[in-house]
């Protein structure tokens, strides 16, 4: 039997299965929601495809999870919109939402890749120089270190060097770290890849380092594997705290209700990022008085078993105690650690380094503002709710 050669370059078949991931995301982004079933086929019993239809879906960026209206036209979509009546977003959409459709319809592989440039001029050498070669502008990215280089060539330097390097430290040397927001299909290869034909272990990916051990940390202390709030809570808040979370970059949506709640209630905010980031700005825009930016660049557990320690120490009346006491466990071992061991004084030296100071002061006040929200929360709870309310 006669064997069938395949005439897919690297390119065509990359630009393939580019096209069968997007579509299989986009049938996994608005598949999934009824509303849109319906729609689509109202779409189906349209007279011609010329027909502009409707869908109703789930923005596919971040877990925000806001409402969006698709329209589509000849098998295109041609607008993405946000759904004014959608209880997340209420007809507020970010950048990345907006134009969440426009990668579907881009060839990224047309264009150029971007090399460095000393590792592009060593790979041009006879036989291709030291292989082993590593930038000397690595960890800098100014466009000034870069080559555009067509994408064949650069791929080819790029399947040459995993090859030597599997060949000369094994295929485990070989490492890759994917991504949370791939389709099964997307994942699939990558192991296939990795695993399969590398024979390397070395493949981690966002969703394991991000999402698993946050949930590792609710289910032991919250018995479930996501905490027990609700977007509605951000408008019910009297204080709002960001750690380590530059919202108004990547949820702007969550960033964009908490500013306004904000700006409604004159609420207190607190960022905790070594970075002066848009979250700290857009707040201090608002009211400079009330928001603090803590810029820990280590110890954060220091940091919040120090607010724990002004909390029981200073704000005893904010502490749940028959709370702890029936429905947690070690609560008399933490306490006694944490006024043993972490004052604000004891901790001040863990908190970072130049330019990252965070003064027993600082830490202070952070804590009666965790006070000061607790105790409005318990006023307003006071009558036929107990102090177990919402808020704080």
């Amino acid at each position: 039997m006669k064997r069938i050669k395949n005439q897919l370059s690297r390119r065509d078949m990359l630009k393939t299965g580019a096209f069968v991931s997007s579509a299989a995301g986009a049938s996994l982004m608005v598949g999934a929601n009824p509303e849109l079933e319906i729609a689509s086929a109202h779409a189906a019993d349209a007279p011609n495809e010329d027909e502009r239809s409707t869908a109703i879906a789930q923005c596919p960026y971040c877990g925000v999870g806001c409402g969006t209206i698709i329209q589509v036209e000849k098998g295109k979509i041609v607008s993405m919109r946000p759904d004014k009546d959608h209880p997340t977003n209420y007809g507020l959409q970010c950048i990345k939402g907006l134009t969440a459709a426009e990668p579907m319809y881009v060839d990224r592989m047309e264009g150029d890749s971007y090399v460095r440039k000393d590792v592009w001029a060593e790979w041009n050498k006879p036989g291709h120089g030291d292989m082993d070669f590593i930038s000397k502008t690595k960890g800098s990215f100014d466009e000034e270190h870069f080559d555009r280089v067509p994408y064949e060539k650069a791929s080819d330097m790029v399947a040459h060097k995993v090859a030597h390097f599997a060949k000369k430290y094994s295929g485990n040397s070989i490492a890759l770290y994917g991504s949370g927001q791939l389709t099964m299909e997307g994942q699939y290869l990558e192991n296939l890849f990795l695993k399969g034909i590398l024979g390397s272990n070395t493949i981690e990916a966002n969703a394991r380092m991000c999402m698993t051990s946050a949930v590792t940390g609710y289910f032991a202390t919250l018995g479930s594997d996501t905490p027990p709030l609700a977007y509605d809570d951000i408008e019910l808040a009297d204080m709002i705290m960001h750690f380590g979370h530059n919202a108004r970059e990547s949820h702007p949506i969550i960033f964009w209700r908490a500013a306004d709640h904000k700006r409604k209630k004159d609420i207190p905010t607190v960022v905790v990022d070594p970075r002066r980031t848009g979250t700290v700005m857009g707040y201090e825009d608002i009211n400079p008085k009330n928001n603090v930016h803590v810029p820990i660049l280590n110890g954060d557990i220091s940091f919040l078993n120090a607010i724990a320690h002004v909390l029981l120490k200073d704000h005893k009346d904010v502490v749940d105690w028959e709370f702890m006491k029936k429905h947690t466990s070690g609560w008399e071992e933490y306490t006694q650690g944490v006024l043993k061991d972490y004052s604000p004084e004891q901790v001040q030296d863990r908190m970072g380094g130049k330019n990252h100071d965070v003064s027993p002061a600082l830490i202070r006040k952070v804590a009666s503002m965790f006070a000061d929200a607790t105790r409005k929360r318990l006023a307003r709870s006071k009558g036929k709710q107990s102090g177990k309310g919402y808020g704080g």
